[in-house]
């Protein structure tokens, strides 16, 4: 064999192993509002109460929902677990008869497992074990050390679990687009939204620039409507009109005062409002109810101010992952032009 040829062989190998080590992991498993903790039972307790800390958003659909479940496991399930989407691996007992502590051994080298005090007890890293996967060691020297830097490190694992959400929540919700009903509202209206497989239209009101589409098990609704000009400057209108909102569109539906919150925010780069309360049926012979997310915000390239309002019914089962996904397509929505 010539030596070119011998060099064009390892080039080829070398390159497969690239493509391999590339696309060989598997997707991470678990759903999105899971964290798999894996800790000692000794330390559960400490790592629990610095996970819920942490972790202390809550959604009210209308009762409170945690925005992660927190699921403890211990070390000796590590191996079934490593490929979850959301893992942690913890120890604060550094000790050898602590099962926590001698699996971390296992896993960092000797520069990062003997730290000092000054020293950030969380390691963070992507995709180790899987595809779209959060992976974090705490890897504390005490309570004091774990707890130094909280304030800095929730918004460090805030902003990673965030951003996994929005990756794989947009995975699962966009994989296979409706993409001839979203070119038929671009063309139509000058704006679209993505529209999941799935997913049915329920109204397309063009004379009363209105859209609506839904999917069941568990129900699901967004509707858009959009009005010429910037009417979103007064509080007292805009509450006016997303009280209103379901009576003029739905008709059978109508909000309930009970959690009722309006407030001032930013709908991507949009300055608007979020109001979130309760809806319920109207309709005395087919009643349901559950939360609902509106979201207005006025784009000044198509000088047209853009009402979002998102329903979910899932009577006796959880709601927040649903709420979060339904805030995904909201903010798949383009504002295009106006035609």
């Amino acid at each position: 064999m010539k030596i070119f040829d011998y060099i064009k062989l390892i080039l080829l190998f070398i390159f497969f192993l690239i493509v391999f080590d590339c696309t060989g992991k598997k997707d991470s498993l678990g759903m999105d509002d899971e964290i798999r903790v894996i800790c000692s039972e000794a330390d559960e307790p400490l790592i629990r109460d610095y996970l819920i800390k942490v972790f202390d958003d809550t959604i009210y659909t209308p009762a409170p929902e945690p925005l992660y479940k927190l699921i403890f496991s211990r070390p000796l399930y590590y191996q079934d677990l490593k490929r979850y989407a959301q893992v942690i691996v913890a120890a604060v007992n550094r000790d050898n008869s602590n099962s926590g502590f001698r699996l971390i051994q296992k896993l960092l080298p000797d520069n990062q497992l003997n730290i000092e005090e000054n020293d950030n007890p969380l390691l963070l890293t992507r995709d180790l074990h899987a595809k779209d996967q959060v992976y974090v060691v705490i890897n504390a020297i005490d309570k004091e050390h774990l707890f130094k830097d909280i304030n800095k490190n929730k918004e460090l694992l805030r902003g990673y679990y965030d951003e996994q959400f929005i990756l794989r929540g947009s995975r699962f919700l966009f994989n296979d687009n409706q993409i001839e009903y979203e070119e038929k509202l671009k063309t139509d209206y000058g704006w679209n939204i993505k529209i999941p497989w799935g997913w049915e239209i329920i109204r397309n009101d063009k004379k009363n620039s209105f859209f609506w589409m839904g999917s069941e098990y568990p129900y699901r609704w967004i509707s858009v409507k959009w009005d010429d000009g910037n009417i979103i400057e007064d509080q007292l209108s805009i509450g006016s009109a997303i009280w209103n909102y379901p009576i003029n569109n739905y008709k059978s539906i109508r909000f309930n005062d009970h959690m009722f919150k309006l407030e001032k925010i930013y709908f991507d780069n949009y300055k608007g409002w979020q109001c979130s309360g309760v809806w319920e049926s109207s309709d005395s012979l087919d009643a349901k109810g559950g939360p609902f997310y509106s979201y207005l915000f006025y784009d000044n390239n198509s000088d047209r101010t853009f009402h979002i309002n998102t329903l979910v019914h899932n009577p006796g089962k959880p709601k927040a992952v649903f709420i979060r996904q339904m805030r995904l397509i909201a903010k798949s929505l383009s504002p295009g032009s106006k035609n």
